[in-house]
């Protein structure tokens, strides 16, 4: 069995702030979190793919793929 985290790349308003973060924040944050669920042991990040607003993720590859070389054994 593995476990992991899975984002839809939403860029939903933050409900303390009414804020919504921009994509490069949101980015910036997925990277952050995907470290951070190989740093606790954790075996899976993955991503899903959309391709209208309100996510920002259309090709989740290129962002595994930048997640990719700042883990190592992370599977995406």
């Amino acid at each position: 069995m593995q476990f992991g985290v899975f984002s839809v790349s939403d860029l939903t308003t933050d409900p303390t702030t009414g804020r919504a973060p921009s994509e490069a924040e949101r980015i910036q944050a997925i990277v952050t979190i995907a470290k951070k669920t190989e740093e606790a042991g954790l075996d899976v990040f993955a991503l899903g793919e959309h391709h209208n607003p309100p996510f920002f993720s259309s090709s989740p590859t290129t962002t595994l793929g930048y997640i990719a070389a700042q883990t190592r054994r992370l599977q995406l």
